[in-house]
């Protein structure tokens, strides 16, 4: 054993971190150690040694987890696409479901919380949009068009890839050679997007012109997107998420009032509309808000409205938020949460929130608010839109809560 990079045998992973390292103790230490399963018995060798915990290596497994599985893609040990492919899909779903719930419940009032099922779907072939890198590698002046490699900044070439869709690796074969000979020094992005009516390329260093407008079907909607914008990488998934939004906002056809902050092109505000009275969409981009009003007029949702503003600023003085009554809020932030917003949903009194983050975290931090307000949890569960990675998505309801009526003071009459 050496004094500078020890290396230890018959160790242990314990559990996995929220950013999928294996987790073992050593004489009392805490080791991070990535590439490891929860009941792998393995050895290695501290890299980094800190205060309160140690980083180490892996060096082999002794006994591997029955969790461990043999990854399906050849190039997993280098790309940084997928950080799970070595721990089997049960396996992280259970993880991530467990590793949301825990910091959700440790950190809000959950004794009327309902743990809910994940949502799970096929965990290969699922991806339908990704964004490649084009460069020719300053090391060795070879052109590559694929994904970084893990930890680093150099690209990985990646002629095909099993999470994304048949007809995403069909599209890159056939752009391969004509994106790898325009390949320079200067770093381009290449976002490929499979819609209902094929798929779409745009390029990061090229004024692209698309004639035709992609779009994708939900709930018996057609839906229009830019090429070069969000959406939802994983169809099936979105479809089982947007149907359990609308079952956890309880909606009465002819009395709910939905107010859909974040509402991007529509993807939950128009099949929201079809069993709600009047639907009120937010979002930030003015592009995203033609969208989705040009989503709505096509088809023949008159119930609906969308304005553009700025969520991460003071909202209230807004007519959209100060003129109306909301009976329901749906709120689909990015990473960085709705803090802003959130600090000020009490003043709508609306009787549910849903709120759909791709962060676990910062949703975390916005429930505690919406908490303070009165805001009580009453649903929460996973969406598994990303397998085989770290990232998920995750979903709660909250209602509000009934304060109890003052006890009548009693009074004796003598």
């Amino acid at each position: 054993m050496h004094a500078n990079n020890p290396t230890f045998e018959a160790i242990e992973i314990e559990r996995l971190t929220h950013d999928g390292r294996g987790v073992a103790r050593i004489n009392g230490k805490t080791v991070f150690v990535a590439d490891t399963v929860p009941g792998d018995i393995i050895s290695l060798k501290i890299t980094k040694q800190q205060d309160k915990f140690d980083e180490a290596d892996l060096i082999q497994i002794q006994t591997p987890s029955n969790d461990r599985t043999t990854p399906f893609c050849e190039l997993y040990e280098q790309c940084g696409g997928c950080q799970l492919q070595h721990m089997s899909i049960d396996a992280q779903r259970r993880w991530k479901a467990e590793n949301f719930i825990t910091q959700l419940t440790k950190a809000v009032n959950s004794k009327q919380c309902e743990i809910t099922p994940p949502l799970c779907g096929a965990d290969q072939a699922y991806r339908r949009r990704a964004r490649f890198g084009l460069a020719i590698s300053k090391k060795d002046k070879v052109a590559r068009l694929g994904f970084r490699e893990k930890q680093s900044n150099e690209l990985i070439d990646v002629a095909q890839c099993p999470v994304l869709t048949p007809a995403l690796n069909q599209a890159l074969q056939e752009q391969r050679p004509r994106l790898l000979e325009s390949a320079s020094r200067a770093y381009k992005e290449i976002t490929l997007v499979e819609a209902d009516n094929g798929v779409f390329t745009t390029n990061s260093s090229e004024d692209t012109v698309i004639n035709m407008q992609p779009h994708y079907e939900i709930e018996g909607l057609t839906l229009n997107f830019p090429a070069d914008g969000f959406v939802q990488v994983n169809s099936q998934q979105n479809k089982q998420m947007v149907a359990q939004a609308i079952q956890w906002l309880e909606l009465d056809t002819g009395k709910h009032k939905v107010l859909d902050l974040f509402c991007g092109v529509g993807n939950f505000t128009l099949p929201i509309a079809k069993q709600a009275k009047k639907v009120t969409g937010i979002e930030g981009l003015a592009e995203l808000v033609d969208s989705a009003t040009t989503n709505a007029k096509n088809n023949q949702l008159n119930n609906t409205e969308f304005f553009k503003a700025n969520l991460f600023e003071a909202c209230e003085k807004l007519p959209w938020f100060r003129e109306q009554k909301y009976h329901r809020v749906l709120l689909d932030p990015g990473r960085q949460g709705a803090f802003e917003i959130s600090k000020k949903l009490h003043l709508l009194k609306a009787e549910i929130i849903v709120y759909v983050s791709c962060n676990a975290s910062t949703l975390i931090r916005d429930v505690q608010e919406l908490e303070k307000q009165g805001y009580q949890l009453t649903k929460a569960g996973l969406i598994d839109m990303f397998p085989h990675t770290t990232h998920t998505e995750v979903m709660v309801q909250l209602k509000k809560s009934k304060k109890p009526k003052p006890k009548k003071a009693n009074i004796f009459r003598f």
